[in-house]
């Protein structure tokens, strides 16, 4: 007798109904995006990567994206950072505003609010 592979059942993340459609990209209940991986979206609309790497100049990364406003506001708060802050808060805060560029809206809201 052939033996017979199940997945484990998906349900949305945002309404908890099942899915039933083994490739359905959309809950047919609440209109949510599904993913295989709820907490990290598979396909964020840019490179997390590059936003990263161009955040080497603070607010480049968020620019890149299409969030201006925040990336000119993100400079001068690194730039602020780095003259008031001592030797390693503007580290620290230009850390944050390149992790900040590169993974906010690539993990999952609705992963992050169970």
């Amino acid at each position: 007798m052939p033996e017979t592979d199940f997945e484990t059942p998906r349900f949305c993340a945002r309404c908890g109904q099942p899915i039933v459609v083994d490739d359905a990209r959309f809950c047919k209940s609440c209109g949510a995006p599904l993913t295989r991986y709820p907490l990290i979206r598979r396909d964020p609309g840019f490179s997390p990567i590059i936003a990263f790497v161009l955040s080497i100049v603070p607010g480049v990364g968020h620019i890149y994206r299409g969030k201006l406003l925040r990336g000119m506001l993100w400079f001068f708060g690194v730039s602020l950072a780095y003259t008031a802050g001592g030797p390693l808060m503007g580290p620290l805060i230009h850390f944050i505003c390149a992790a900040n560029a590169a993974f906010s809206g690539v993990i999952g809201e609705d992963a992050m609010a169970r």
